[in-house]
């Protein structure tokens, strides 16, 4: 054995054991980041209907409640709570409502009555609930290292890693009991393991991809664009350079010529990656075969968002559909150093691209699919609904490690600092990253003045709220929060106001004396009323703004 052998032979193993270790702290600063922010975040809008469903279906198998939405998410927050044995008031009215097709009030009234009526540890509740998604996003990070490792290397996997832990924007959504994180999770590995069975294709790997891509469809609705995708890519692929291996056999001979061989077996193989994720959608819904119960449930998409609702885009409400609505807040809402990493790593892919045609196919499809299909189609309520794009993109921007450009001293500083400048960003964030704004947006204490809704304030900083009211002994607060929930749920003992009402009074030229606690997306709203003597947004001096979402204003 020549000198160092044992040491030669030691260096994948240290280097695999190095690796592990790295994605092992990683994934730990995630679960710190996520479960210290959610300990302090309020129940947002829309977990409300999610939580209380999801513990109902796994209770009863009944899927009456928040039809508008597939089960997956909902099921894991319901099993999180299991081991508190939370009450499930089926008595109430609103679960007879909700049997007989009544949509609407119903799933808010249920959940109320589930984590107000029924059970004195709502708060507790609403925490053990969002720890699955916090979950979801450590293995979020894992599949972005391993499909941006298989892509570039390994310092590009744990790079794309790193840009996937500390994401404000995936942080924002990643600790709460919602669809947003497990769908970018889900659409990020159906991608990968599509790729792997297209790279190698065996039969593990094929019902890997069917049960990655049925997740993903029954996460939300949305996921259906993966379908078309899944077409694009079965006839595309074959044809490129490169194309798909097909497995050797008797049967392979039957198909001349080769290309459309390989045509005959992408296209076979995408059915049947297809049907096994069809069936993992009907065993979501506890109902093995029934794949008719998705798509009725399909229909019922944005069936509590009202059509008339206004966009609000830069100080202006708009009647109409704002196209460049996501990719303006995706500008205003990504850290410049990710920005600045991908546009450097765009400007080196012109010179030389380091992905095939069917690898820059299998990353940019989905990118363009869905900011294209979200911008014409989608309620413009926020960033999430684009959400899947990051992790793909952080994929393709931990590929400039794996570029000759890289292996330029001032090349590699740059790179560094960029990310270390994003980390930076998520960690000053912290511990709220929903309301984020980079630097171009001018903050997140200005982002109210250009996007609203689960932009900045989804209702979350009710905690907060009553930190505020236990450190300054404040008793007489009327609140208006951004919920469909009475704060008691919070311990906040004070007068609710309509939002109308609380409007009517802050926009009086001399408001009647009290302290009013009031959501940033009400005030917003207000602004829709440019008759108002008072805009409260622009002319009253808060006391204090709470996590940018909840303003505070006193008259004596």
């Amino acid at each position: 054995m020549p000198p160092g052998g044992a040491a030669f032979r030691g260096g994948p193993r240290l280097r695999r054991l190095g690796t592990a270790a790295a994605l092992a702290a990683l994934c730990a600063c995630v679960f710190l980041q996520a479960y210290s922010s959610l300990r302090i975040k309020s129940l947002t809008f829309d977990e409300l209907a999610y939580i209380p469903a999801g513990y109902s279906y796994v209770r009863t198998g009944d899927y009456r409640l928040n039809k508008e939405q597939p089960p997956l998410m909902k099921l894991l927050a319901g099993a999180a709570l299991l081991p508190l044995v939370p009450r499930l008031p089926t008595e109430h009215w609103s679960w007879t409502d909700a049997a007989d097709g009544e949509v609407g009030n119903t799933q808010w009234a249920f959940g109320r009555e589930f984590l107000i009526g029924a059970n004195e540890n709502g708060e507790a509740l609403v925490r053990a609930a969002r720890l699955p998604t916090v979950l979801l996003t450590m293995l979020l990070v894992v599949v972005a290292y391993l499909f941006a490792r298989d892509l570039y290397g390994r310092p590009a996997g744990l790079l794309a890693a790193v840009l996937c832990a500390f994401s404000p924007n995936l942080l924002a959504h990643g600790r709460l009991a919602t669809t947003d994180l497990g769908l970018a999770c889900f659409v990020l590995l159906s991608v990968y393991a599509y790729r792997r069975f297209t790279r190698a294709p065996t039969v593990p790997k094929l019902l890997f991809a069917g049960t990655a891509l049925g997740l993903a469809l029954v996460t939300k609705f949305s996921a259906v664009l993966l379908l078309p995708l899944m077409g694009l890519w079965a006839v595309a692929l074959p044809l490129m350079s490169g194309g798909v291996p097909v497995p050797e056999g008797p049967w392979a001979r039957l198909v001349e010529p080769p290309k459309l061989r390989a045509l005959a077996f992408s296209l076979g193989s995408a059915a049947a990656i297809g049907l096994v994720a069809l069936l993992v959608t009907s065993l979501a819904y506890q109902a093995p075969g029934r794949i008719d119960i998705y798509f009725r449930d399909l229909g019922m998409v944005g069936v509590n968002t009202q059509p008339a609702y206004l966009t609000y885009f830069n100080g202006i409400f708009h009647e109409r559909r704002v196209p460049y609505y996501f990719v303006a807040a995706f500008l205003l809402k990504t850290p410049l150093g990710f920005l600045l990493l991908l546009a450097a790593r765009a400007a080196l892919s012109l010179k030389r691209s380091e992905e095939s045609p069917g690898d820059r196919l299998l990353l940019f499809a989905p990118i363009a699919l869905w900011v294209g299909v979200v911008s014409w189609r989608a309620f413009q309520l926020g960033l999430r609904y684009i959400l899947p794009v990051y992790p793909l993109l952080f994929v393709y921007a931990a590929g400039i490690v794996a570029t000759p450009s890289f292996g330029r001293r001032g090349v590699r500083l740059a790179v560094a600092g960029l990310a270390a400048w994003f980390m930076a960003s998520s960690l000053r964030a912290h511990p709220h990253y929903l309301p984020y704004f980079n630097e171009l947006a001018g903050g997140p204490e200005n982002g109210i003045h250009w996007l609203d809704d689960s932009n900045v304030d989804w209702g979350q900083d009710l905690i907060l709220l009553r930190d505020f009211i236990d450190a300054t002994g404040e008793q007489n607060l009327k609140v208006t929060p951004m919920a469909q929930y009475d704060p008691i749920l919070y311990g906040i003992e004070a007068e609710v106001v309509p939002a109308r009402a609380v409007v009517r009074l802050l926009s009086r030229p001399n408001p009647p004396p009290g302290v009013y606690a009031v959501s940033a997306h009400v005030l917003n709203r207000a602004r829709l009323d440019r008759s108002a003597p008072v805009d409260p947004l622009l002319d009253l001096d808060p006391v204090v703004v709470l996590g940018h979402s909840m303003y505070v204003f006193a008259f004596r």
